[in-house]
């Protein structure tokens, strides 16, 4: 049963692999594939009904797509959330929102459980007006979109049979354990015909010279001119249980301000009151974010969009890792990525609330530092003397040299 199933992820949840198998053991024996990949393909819907950081990632094959198929329509569903990314994204044509109910974080119980109705009301009477030619379901949890696919009457249906309704779908692709989400969506590009490698997906991020302006405004305002060095750091994510100390934080930016000489750049909606860096306002926009990410010359965040979009602008990336997910999964991808985490014997766990200890979480300000270190040298000016914190002993005193990295690093930490 657990390879039918294929997820470890289910098991965390009994009863969601007993309901799965409810209602996939009869499906599977009513409904079968029968069907021939369409000779023509005018209309594709793409599906990811998950969190923005998912659909920023699952962005990548929508260029492969659209080179395989230059004359057909492609739309993308996704929640609201995720509306502010996708409707400048140029090789879609229209987005379509779902709120999934499991998905859906803003409003209370009975107002989001009549949205999410609505929504696959709405959803299913859209998609039979449009008539796809090719639907692609890109979760691979439960709660995924195949049945909203299914009742509106999507042609050739694609998708991973993991997360239950595999039955529904006319191609279903193996989901294979250990590798990373990349991965996933090349094999589903493979099985639709675009045989492309994993190395080629990349997301991006459509940044307009308005917002390339407006950012370069704003940071010249705080204090940060135009070309000078900055570390941009994001405390927050849209999982609670991702969230690192505060006082780590605050040694971490205490740390490159005084022992490295660089400003930090904080967007801390979370903590609201570090010290020691530059605040960015609580209410930028996505775009300006994505611009200033593209303009530091090291970001450092938590497991979430930023560090994805961070990362995709080849931007230098360190990332504090929670042991929910699994890093080897879920890592941005990029030349100059860092994962900084804690090994604990029950990580990854994925568990969505993880656990009340959270220990994989215990992760010293010292070690990220380190690596945000190191990429900073790897941008220091030719005349500029790296720091090396090996050098450092503690409770001793250098001397000073004049265009050395300050030496207060260690000893703050």
């Amino acid at each position: 049963m657990r390879k039918v199933l294929g997820r470890n992820y289910l098991y965390q949840k009994p009863y969601l692999a007993v309901l799965q198998a409810l209602i996939d053991a009869p499906g599977y024996l009513v409904f079968g594939s029968g069907k021939k990949f369409p000779a023509e393909v005018k209309k594709i819907l793409v599906s990811r009904i998950d969190h923005l950081g998912d659909v920023f990632i699952a962005s990548s094959i929508l260029p492969h797509l659209k080179r395989a198929y230059p004359n057909a329509s492609i739309h993308f569903m996704a929640g609201e959330w995720a509306w502010g990314y996708l409707r400048s994204n140029t090789f879609l044509d229209r987005v379509l929102i779902y709120n999934s109910f499991r998905l859906n974080r803003s409003g209370g119980l009975i107002k989001n459980a009549a949205k999410a109705f609505s929504g696959f009301v709405r959803n299913i009477w859209e998609m039979r007006k449009e008539r796809y030619d090719l639907t692609i379901d890109l979760r691979a949890y439960p709660f995924n979109s195949i049945p909203l696919m299914f009742l509106g009457g999507g042609g050739y249906r694609v998708g991973f049979a993991t997360g239950g309704f595999g039955f529904l779908l006319n191609r279903r692709v193996p989901y294979r354990s250990g590798v990373h989400e990349i991965e996933h969506l090349a094999d589903i590009l493979g099985s639709v015909g675009v045989n492309v490698s994993w190395t080629d997906l990349k997301p991006e991020f459509n940044l307009s010279k308005t917002s390339d302006k407006e950012c370069t405004r704003i940071l010249d305002g705080l204090g940060v001119a135009a070309g000078e060095p900055f570390v941009l750091i994001h405390t927050g994510s849209g999982n609670p249980s991702k969230l690192w100390k505060k006082e780590e934080w605050q040694k971490l930016v205490s740390s490159i301000t005084r022992g490295c000489g660089v400003k930090v750049v904080a967007y801390d909606t979370v903590y609201n009151d570090l010290r020691d860096c530059i605040r960015l306002p609580s209410l930028i926009s996505l775009d300006l974010f994505a611009a200033a990410a593209k303009k530091a010359s090291v970001f450092i965040g938590l497991d979430s969009l930023p560090a994805h979009l961070a990362a995709s602008f080849s931007t230098p990336t360190v990332v504090v890792w929670c042991g929910i997910n699994d890093s080897n999964q879920w890592r941005p991808i990029g030349e100059h990525v860092s994962v900084v985490k804690r090994a604990v014997d029950c990580s990854p766990c994925f568990r969505k609330n993880g656990c009340p200890s959270m220990d994989c979480m215990d992760i010293s300000a010292g070690d990220v530092a380190q690596d945000a270190v190191r990429f900073l040298d790897i941008q220091r000016p030719p005349n500029v003397v790296p720091f090396d914190p090996s050098t450092r002993v503690r409770g001793k005193r250098e001397p000073k040299r004049r265009g050395q990295w300050k030496s207060k690093i260690r000893r703050d930490l």
